[in-house]
């Protein structure tokens, strides 16, 4: 919902100008110089009104606050509040969190709060969203080693989520709880933390703290563990070699019902599953000798953040039975792991007992049975490891 227009927002502004940093790229490196004294440099991303903001910086004045808020109206709310309360250790910039390194040097930053974002709850939005791993990598350019980020949201599911974003972004997570103030209230609210607290609902907080970034990502992990194999996304240029592999897999395809046509790739190659974005599909093609001879269709972050899905493993039939197919599955449980996922899933057809003997002999184990979703919906065994 969009806040009111303020009447005399600018003057109202003005009257607040000793806290209102309007060229945030000018100060950049030079923060300190408005607290030579500061012990530690904090950032609120969102301030909104600033409850949360001004019970801070009164709670801390050995410390300089600065609070980004990209809605005026929110933030002359916020600046008064501070300004009221005669705080002289807390300046507000007019701006967005996605500039923040156009405004902070290099490790200029101690600790960073994200209270209470907007959720974006379209998975097509998911970029949008302030813990997104693209967001929490930009934050590090200004955050010190060792430096914090500090999570809270009334939201499970956008908590979830970005629980998994933390470490593919390289922040150690620490107390994590999804109920904060279940013993007492903790800390200082914003005002929309009151409102939930007073409903009863639960506030969930984190803390994320700037380590090593993790080596690589997941197609590049299972790349660095198969030298004997080229991993890469299947192109066009992979497309009737992918096909014909399939073809020869038709033992694997008839315990389905199923019939491997150019079309069906294609369709295997878009499929997604629910609420899930393309950018978490990867379709491998595992060559040798100029060709693919296996093909893995995995999903990150599914059915939970942490989960990798795998939805299809495929070798060669004459590479079988020589330990070609256990050495894949050990390489992509060591980059999952790697890449921050702590289980990985799949679904294992029923009828496919040669299948299920070898995911069981890899660690899985039966979870439930249940039927595939969609048009070829079969019977399956929901099997799942941890990493």
């Amino acid at each position: 919902m969009r806040m009111r227009k303020k009447k005399n927002l600018d003057p109202r502004m003005e009257a607040c100008a000793a806290l209102w940093v309007r060229d945030p790229a000018g100060m950049r490196g030079r923060w300190r110089e408005l607290k030579p004294d500061a012990k530690a440099l904090r950032l609120e991303l969102g301030c909104g009104k600033g409850r949360f903001t001004a019970g801070t910086a009164a709670a801390h004045p050995e410390d300089l606050y600065v609070a980004v808020e990209r809605v005026p109206d929110a933030m002359v709310t916020a600046m008064e509040r501070c300004r009221d309360a005669g705080l002289a250790n807390v300046f507000f910039i007019d701006g967005d969190a996605a500039a923040l390194s156009d405004c902070f040097a290099p490790g200029e930053v101690d600790l960073i709060y994200i209270n209470f974002c907007d959720p974006w709850p379209s998975v097509k939005h998911a970029p949008r969203r302030l813990t997104h791993q693209n967001f929490l990598r930009s934050y590090r350019e200004v955050l010190r080693d060792g430096g914090e980020i500090r999570f809270k949201t009334d939201n499970r599911a956008l908590f979830e989520w970005s629980l998994f974003q933390f470490p593919k972004a390289g922040f150690e997570l620490s107390q994590v709880t999804r109920d904060l103030h279940a013993a007492g209230v903790q800390g200082i609210m914003t005002d929309y933390e009151e409102k939930f607290h007073a409903q009863g609902v639960p506030i969930n907080r984190c803390v994320g703290t700037k380590i090593e970034l993790p080596d690589v990502p997941l197609p590049q992990g299972l790349a660095a563990r198969l030298a004997d194999w080229e991993v890469r996304p299947v192109t066009e240029e992979d497309f009737s070699g992918v096909l014909a592999l399939e073809e020869r897999c038709a033992d694997f395809f008839a315990l389905g019902g199923w019939t491997v046509t150019a079309d069906s790739l294609r369709r295997d190659l878009a499929a997604l599953p629910p609420k899930c974005a393309p950018s978490q599909k990867h379709f491998l093609a595992l060559r040798r000798e100029g060709a693919p001879r296996a093909v893995l269709d995995v999903v990150e972050g599914y059915p939970r953040p942490r989960t990798l899905y795998v939805g299809l493993f495929l070798l060669e039939p004459e590479l079988r039975r020589q330990g070609n197919g256990r050495a894949i599955v050990s390489a992509l449980l060591a980059a999952a792991k790697e890449a921050g996922f702590d289980r990985v899933r799949l679904a294992c057809l029923l009828d496919n007992k040669a299948g299920h003997a070898f995911w069981t002999a890899m660690g899985f184990a039966d979870l439930r049975w249940d039927t595939l979703l969609g048009e070829d919906a079969r019977p399956v065994w929901i099997m799942e490891r941890a990493v």
